[in-house]
């Protein structure tokens, strides 16, 4: 095919195969992650654009940039989403990252606040029985005898802060 019988839409499919090669050369994306990267990598190009009002020279690079920042949020975000849903209580759990930087710090700061805030908001009950569980390390049934309810009802307690918790983070 020559370039006056190529259609237009090649040019694209040919940057998008290419954008794929380069995330997976790299090692740092799954194939079955990389169109949602992408896709949230246009999502964030469009932006940029529009914002700045100025065209991107290199969009597949600027691609490959977001991308891989895109997914090292997401890297983040899961390692925070194991951290607080894990069932080990929080001293017993890994949240020290050594190599954070101030505006990562900043960052865990920043969700800590919105987690505590979301979990000011319910039922003071349900709050108190996810920090006896989270933060003290009770167990259910330890919970259940010092409220006076069945375990049962503290599942549902701290299924609702865990709801909570859940909402917040996937606010962002």
């Amino acid at each position: 095919m020559n370039e006056q019988t190529k259609h237009p839409t090649d040019d694209l499919k040919d940057q998008l195969a290419f954008l794929r090669r380069r995330l997976l050369q790299r090692g740092r994306s799954s194939r079955k992650d990389i169109d949602d990267l992408i896709q949230e990598g246009f999502v964030r190009l469009c932006r940029y654009q529009h914002e700045q009002q100025v065209r991107v020279r290199d969009p597949v690079a600027f691609l490959v940039n977001v991308v891989e920042k895109v997914q090292i949020d997401h890297l983040r975000r899961a390692v925070l989403t194991r951290r607080i849903f894990s069932d080990q209580p929080f001293e017993q759990v890994d949240c020290a990252d050594t190599a954070s930087l101030p505006e990562q710090e900043a960052e865990a700061h920043e969700l800590i606040e919105r987690i505590e805030r979301s979990l000011a908001a319910a039922n003071p009950r349900t709050r108190e029985a996810f920090l006896l569980h989270r933060i003290d390390g009770l167990s259910y049934a330890e919970i259940a005898e010092q409220f006076g309810i069945s375990t049962r009802a503290v599942t549902n307690h701290i299924a609702k802060a865990l709801l909570l918790v859940d909402n917040e983070l996937l606010r962002e």
